[in-house]
């Protein structure tokens, strides 16, 4: 059995399995200049073509690089592909194989376009007719914007921190609207009796 085979056919299968259909990995023979194994192909390439890399300068240099990459290539059907190649050797340090890997990037340049569609939630104004009377979404604001400037998270924040938002609650106004109380308390986690100490708390400050 061919050596590169016997060393790398299962890395070459475990690697095209992680992306389905996504990644394809050739497995080049330095001897012989010819593939001897591909998983996922999809670049119309098969076992026993050639090669066509050049390979003179790998084993020219002092500085020999290991893995090369990333670089890009075109795909057959025009489809831009990331890639890298690492280089295989023996007992000797002698350059016996390449092993490349080909990842498409359709896929996750539509992807990264749609989340970017997603999250940019800043591109227009917020309709005024719609929440010009939400007080939760005005205490939502409040408490994400005191959370901000506190460099903190919700899950994260301190005792002092939560005295912080209730304070900039009371002093806004939004505690005034019936139900904010109790709304308050289930956003910051805690019970009504809990809110109302936090609140007497701010008040001292």
């Amino acid at each position: 059995m061919n050596v590169l085979l016997s060393r790398y056919s299962t890395v070459c299968r475990l690697i095209a399995e992680l992306f389905p259909d996504q990644i394809e990995v050739v497995l080049h023979d330095v001897t012989t200049g010819s593939i001897v194994a591909i998983e996922g192909a999809y670049s119309n390439r098969k076992i026993g073509d050639k090669s066509l890399i050049e390979l003179e300068n790998l084993d020219q240099t002092d500085d020999k690089q290991e893995l090369i990459g990333p670089y890009s290539q075109m795909n057959w059907d025009g489809e831009p592909l990331r890639s890298f190649t690492a280089v295989l050797t023996d007992e000797h340090d002698q350059t016996i194989g390449l092993l490349c890997v080909n990842c498409r990037t359709s896929a996750f340049s539509a992807a990264a376009q749609l989340l970017s569609v997603f999250s940019n939630i800043n591109e227009n104004t917020k309709p005024e007719a719609l929440f010009k009377n939400d007080w939760r979404d005005s205490i939502n604001q409040l408490i994400s914007a005191t959370l901000i400037e506190s460099n903190t998270s919700l899950v994260g924040a301190t005792r002092e921190t939560k005295v912080e938002i209730v304070y900039a609650l009371d002093q806004s106004g939004l505690l005034e609207f019936r139900g904010s109380p109790e709304y308050v308390a289930k956003s910051l986690g805690m019970s009504r009796a809990s809110f109302y100490n936090l609140l007497k708390e701010s008040r001292i400050k």
